[in-house]
């Protein structure tokens, strides 16, 4: 069953379950999707706010992104870990164990670049939003640039095998943009 469409406490009785998915790749996207909610929540709620609306509507866009990435990272994991366990000992091992961790790269990338624009959206909603809706739109900063770093070492950890390749490099450098995004977004809420 697609990953949004089970309930959630299956959700959560799956990741503390035995099985290797979802695994973190897909955790951090379900996180991202929950900041992103946070966010447009908190923007819906600040009537005054004249780009309100527009961080809404991107907010709510960032969610349905990351919605299908996770649920495409939790696909390609699960594929990715039966072309490794069913592949020869041979040459073609090699080359499907490559081939499987380069898409495992992508998509945690796909997830880390969503995480840092939640973060950003999260910093400028907690400098503009209402009170009560400034602190949820840092909460949300704080939880992207968590699920950023996450992503990040899921790239590193997956492109070990190839040192110097940028999507590494790429990676780290969203998540510490969305540290920059979360302090910044911490920082506007305490001073609301």
């Amino acid at each position: 069953m697609p990953l949004y469409d089970r309930e959630l406490r299956a959700i959560m009785d799956e990741i503390a379950g035995p099985t290797a998915a979802p695994g973190a790749g897909a955790v951090s996207g379900v996180v991202i999707a929950m900041a992103a909610g946070l966010i447009a929540s908190a923007a819906r709620r600040s009537l005054d706010w004249p780009e309100a609306k527009g961080v809404s509507a991107q907010a709510q866009a960032l969610r349905s992104r990351v919605e299908r990435l996770a649920e495409a990272n939790e696909q390609a994991y699960l594929e990715a870990r039966a072309l490794i366990e069913g592949a020869q000992e041979d040459g073609g091992r090699d080359a499907a164990i490559g081939k499987a961790l380069d898409t495992a790269a992508e998509l945690p990338l796909a997830i880390a670049e969503c995480a840092y624009d939640v973060a950003l959206l999260g910093a400028e909603a907690a400098q503009h939003a209402l009170p009560g809706g400034a602190e949820d739109a840092a909460a949300a900063a704080v939880l992207a640039e968590a699920a950023a770093r996450a992503a990040a070492g899921l790239v590193a950890a997956n492109l070990v095998s190839l040192p110097g390749d940028d999507r590494v490099l790429q990676a780290q450098r969203l998540a510490d943009a969305a540290t920059d995004a979360a302090r910044r977004a911490v920082a506007a809420s305490a001073a609301r």
